[in-house]
């Protein structure tokens, strides 16, 4: 007797059905996504974790060579199985180790580069172990990284001297403010934080206004500003900075590379003597040119 369409859609259904439970129920608990860590110069402040337990093997793999002999694992005498060769490491936890408890792990990398090591933290957690994970450096030569530092520290040593030129001649001269403000205009050789003005009166746009610590003594503020048709050609001569309560910060007079023109090319640069109060609060930028014939005010400027 052959049956019904339906009934045989049905029975078709049920037998699918099944078969999905079946192989959900066989399938292994941990048959699970394969983790990936990278390692980058600097590394994290806190150690990436890796969850292991008793009785199960987790298996870390390395892109780059490690050291076996200088591998550091804390209670590695209690591990039922233990391997490691130059490209990876495996790891079988015995049934003393406790839920919850941390385990160090570091190992070192075999050509030196930076980073030169990784450090993690092996966890104790018998319902989620990680079976399979893969270590990822992202290595660059030790040569490198001391010319980067080398180049950071002269800069600072650059701006250092500079800084005291300036505090030796208060009156703020001409080539003590050019040698000072040099750096500033390059935007690659220190750090800004930004500056962020609610309203602009004025014929110019601000494109972008920072402040930059110089020393602990000293920073200045950093316009790039583009003006208006009317505004072209506008150079800063007079600076006012005030606080909310009306009071008036100490500033050198601005600098300017050059006339403002279309470009925005020529940023204006103020510095501060009183940077300290800077770092919080409101405060009202004033620029003026020569004989105040065009003006600038920034209202509401806070550091963010």
């Amino acid at each position: 007797m052959t049956g019904s369409p339906t009934f045989i859609v049905l029975a078709w259904g049920l037998l699918w059905a099944t078969l999905a439970e079946s192989a959900a129920v066989d399938a292994p608990a941990g048959a699970a996504v394969v983790r990936r860590i990278d390692v980058q110069a600097g590394g994290l402040a806190t150690p990436p974790e890796v969850r292991i337990s008793p009785g199960l093997s987790t298996t870390l793999f390395f892109d780059a060579r490690i050291r076996p002999e200088q591998l550091a694992l804390e209670g590695r005498e209690r591990f039922q199985r233990f391997g490691v060769t130059e490209d990876h490491l495996v790891l079988v936890p015995s049934p003393t180790f406790r839920e919850g408890e941390r385990l160090r792990l570091e190992v070192r990398f075999h050509d030196g580069a930076v980073p030169d090591r990784a450090v993690l933290d092996l966890v104790v957690d018998a319902t989620r172990p990680e079976r399979q994970v893969e270590i990822y450096r992202h290595a660059r030569s030790a040569a490198s990284y001391r010319q980067e530092v080398e180049e950071l520290r002269a800069g600072m040593l650059r701006l250092e001297r500079q800084v005291q030129q300036l505090q030796r001649s208060r009156t703020g001269g001409e080539y003590t403010r050019e040698s000072l403000v040099a750096d500033i205009r390059d935007e690659s050789t220190v750090m800004f934080r930004r500056w962020a003005p609610r309203k602009v009166t004025g014929d110019f746009v601000v494109r972008r206004a920072s402040l930059v610590r110089l020393s602990p003594g000293w920073a200045a503020l950093r316009l790039s500003l583009f003006p208006s048709e009317a505004g072209k050609g506008w150079v800063a001569a007079g600076a006012a900075l005030t606080d909310a309560q009306g009071n008036r910060m100490r500033t050198l007079p601005p600098w300017q590379a050059g006339p403002l023109d279309a470009t925005g090319s020529a940023p204006v640069i103020i510095v501060l003597e009183e940077p300290e109060a800077a770092d919080a609060g409101r405060y009202t930028l004033e620029l003026w040119d020569e004989g105040r014939k065009r003006t600038l005010k920034l209202e509401g400027f806070q550091a963010r």
